[in-house]
């Protein structure tokens, strides 16, 4: 199949949940919330406005679920779940956190944002089963999810659907691990996305230096992406710009021809530190750069040692095997089920 006629699709909702289990909640109006030291509280079923809706500091043991919001910040927080939420319409990330602990964001639609999550100087962060369209940054904003010097286990960004639109978003990388360390037994995951440009015209007049997934960003160790669905969503498919012990595998990478379009996965240390190992096996790749030209994989070197295994570049039955997208949008992934079996949602399903 030519590189113009890529379509992306439209898809089915994957989820397991029947949809009889989709439950729109009554939210109550109420002021912007600002919290210092607040303990053990759940926030639910709230609409608050304004730029910025929800901010915690010192904060621990909050729930924040079912609430139409247009931002939350976290500072200084610990064991802080925010799920199943509505954020949208702000010049803010929709969930910042930074030197926090224990953050959990799940099942959360966000849309028309700078960012969907920020996380810097942060521990156990998972961003799992959310729904992300239209981020519009400025630089350095633009993701969907960023990771800012994350350090330790337990941290994941996983199971999102993510999509900018031509003319409604203005993104950089749609994931972003920026000098971020897992560790050994427990490295920072990066699975089972699905991230996509725009439905017809893929990453035609996004930034030139936007990917799908960058790893290793200024440095890092100890991440691995895998199983991720990347159609057009940037400049690049997935990169690996720096770091060690980087494991790329099992990923699905499809690119037509656009004015910015580069290279489907490359590996190649941009940092000012020394790479180390990376391992690149078993991806699916085939991507035109904006020549026109097939252009699926590029090692720029930079790393001790690249390992390259059971990979299938530019083929094009890859286009084929492409799934369709994991829900239908704007609903998430994997929404946060309660106890009752009923998956409660700030909008009507």
């Amino acid at each position: 199949m030519p590189s113009s006629q890529i379509l992306l699709v439209t898809g089915i909702l994957l989820s397991a949940v029947p949809l009889s289990a989709f439950e729109p909640v009554p939210l109550s109006d109420a002021p912007v919330l600002r919290a210092d030291g607040v303990h053990d509280e759940v926030i639910e079923a709230k609409r608050i406005a304004g730029p910025l809706s929800i901010q915690l500091r010192h904060c621990t043991g909050v729930t924040i679920r079912y609430c139409d919001l247009s931002a939350i910040s976290l500072t200084n927080c610990q064991k802080i779940t925010i799920e199943n939420c509505y954020l949208h319409d702000s010049t803010r990330n929709g969930v910042e956190a930074v030197n926090c602990s224990g953050i959990l964001v799940q099942g959360c639609r966000m849309e028309n944002v700078s960012s969907g999550m920020y996380a810097q100087d942060c521990q156990q962060v998972r961003f799992i089963g959310n729904f992300v369209r239209n981020v519009n940054g400025p630089f350095p904003r633009g993701q969907m999810a960023q990771f800012n010097e994350i350090t330790g286990s337990g941290n994941e960004i996983s199971h999102n659907y993510g999509v900018n639109e031509h003319g409604h978003s203005h993104p950089e990388d749609m994931i972003n691990l920026f000098r971020s360390e897992g560790t050994a037994d427990t490295p920072i995951l990066v699975e089972d996305n699905y991230l996509t440009g725009d439905p017809a015209q893929g990453s035609e007049g996004k930034s030139q230096s936007g990917s799908g997934i960058m790893l290793g960003d200024n440095g890092g160790a100890y991440q691995t992406c895998r199983h991720n669905v990347i159609i057009a969503a940037g400049q690049a498919g997935i990169g690996v710009a720096g770091g060690k012990a980087m494991v790329v595998e099992d990923n699905l990478i499809a690119g037509q021809k656009s004015d910015i379009a580069n290279v489907g996965l490359y590996v190649w240390n941009q940092s000012d530190r020394p790479g180390g190992a990376v391992t690149v096996r078993r991806n699916r790749v085939h991507w035109f750069n904006h020549e026109g030209t097939p252009n699926p994989y590029w090692n720029g070197g930079g790393f001790t040692e690249v390992t390259e295994a059971e990979n299938r570049f530019g083929d094009a039955t890859v286009l084929s095997e492409v799934p369709k997208p994991p829900s239908v949008a704007p609903m998430p992934p994997r929404p946060a089920v309660s106890a009752d079996g009923v998956v409660r949602l700030p909008w009507v399903p």
